[in-house]
């Protein structure tokens, strides 16, 4: 006989034992996994609150109407600020007849042309950047843009002449969509780009930099490039006369000024030296020393290293014609 028949009562005492004890280490393991999680939910709710705190301002409701009576005030300057850009664009702009386009093109280049008198004022085959339209026309659908982007460089040679500048070196326009009969960038009628080949595979673990939403676009872009000669006065007032323009936004993006005159160096000049004190601490004076009753040509020195000569100038400017079809968002 076995020993659980010699002894049922044991027997069954010691079954029994062990059977709650299994279930009470059951009950204890699952225990210790739910107090980990309720733990694990604590931390995260309690760093989501530190969070909180620390933005600024806190997001309170009071602070949330706050932050949209402030986004409402900010979308409602922008919209006056469109407002003014708007009036830059023309109210219409419709097409007309290539024949009439290229008819308006000569006497415009003709205009412009008597502007700068001179041999060698303008240069070679000068057309205001139309030299494709010479002996062609342009797409019907394009003649609508193309005379409102002539009537705008008409305008800045004008001002060009009316500051003072005597010699155009050349002026390069950028051929615009519509003139090969696509549209701007980002429509429909977009010239379409060749698809690119599909990507390796990224490395999962490779940290990824952030998608940003893309911009809305304000205005389309009609680069001109234009390189003149003229004094720095010159070039000044000139500057002011197209960025204080009602008529058309031209926005500079860039400006290279030479000038080609030579600075004079410390050669034969530097045979009398003197200090003077002034304004700016102790300058130090290089050159030959003139007699009591010699003029002084400090003026021409001057006008060497300040851009007095002149200077050789070239401008990107970009005419801006803004959109009216895009909206703010609007808060309710």
């Amino acid at each position: 006989m076995s020993w659980f028949k010699e002894n049922k009562f044991l027997g069954g005492l010691l079954t029994i034992t062990i059977l709650l004890a299994a279930v009470i280490i059951f009950l204890g393991m699952k225990a210790g996994t739910s107090l980990e999680e309720v733990q694990q939910q604590v931390a995260a709710k309690e760093a989501t609150v530190k969070k909180d705190k620390s933005l600024n301002p806190y997001p309170t409701r009071e602070n949330a109407m706050d932050k949209e009576k402030s986004l409402k005030d900010v979308i409602a300057k922008a919209n006056e600020v469109r407002e003014k850009l708007l009036a830059f664009r023309p109210e219409k702009m419709e097409d007309i007849s290539g024949k009439d386009f290229a008819a308006k093109l000569t006497e415009t280049v003709e205009k412009v042309t008597a502007l700068f008198p001179g041999e060698k004022a303008i240069p070679n085959g000068f057309h205001l950047g139309f030299q494709k339209y010479r002996g062609s026309l342009p797409r019907p659908e394009a003649t609508g843009i193309l005379n409102y982007q002539l009537d705008a460089i008409e305008y800045l040679m004008t001002e060009a002449s009316g500051a003072g500048v005597k010699q155009i070196e050349s002026l390069v326009r950028e051929p615009l969509p519509q003139e090969e009969g696509y549209g701007w960038p980002g429509t429909r009628e977009a010239k379409k780009e060749p698809r690119k080949t599909r990507p390796a595979k990224r490395d999962p673990n490779e940290v990824r930099p952030p998608k940003f939403e893309k911009l809305p676009t304000i205005a389309r872009r009609m680069p001109v490039e234009l390189t003149f000669k003229a004094p720095e006065p010159v070039v000044r007032e000139f500057l002011k006369r197209i960025c204080n323009s009602d008529q058309y936004f031209y926005e500079i993006r860039l400006a290279r000024v030479l000038n080609p005159a030579s600075i004079p160096s410390a050669g034969k000049a530097a045979s009398t030296e003197k200090k003077s004190e002034g304004a700016f601490g102790d300058v130090e004076i290089v050159g030959d020393e003139p007699a009591e009753d010699e003029p002084v040509e400090s003026v021409k020195i001057l006008d060497k290293v300040s851009g007095g000569e002149e200077l050789i100038v070239y401008l990107r400017a970009d005419l801006l014609l803004f959109i009216e079809e895009e909206n703010l968002p609007e808060l309710k």
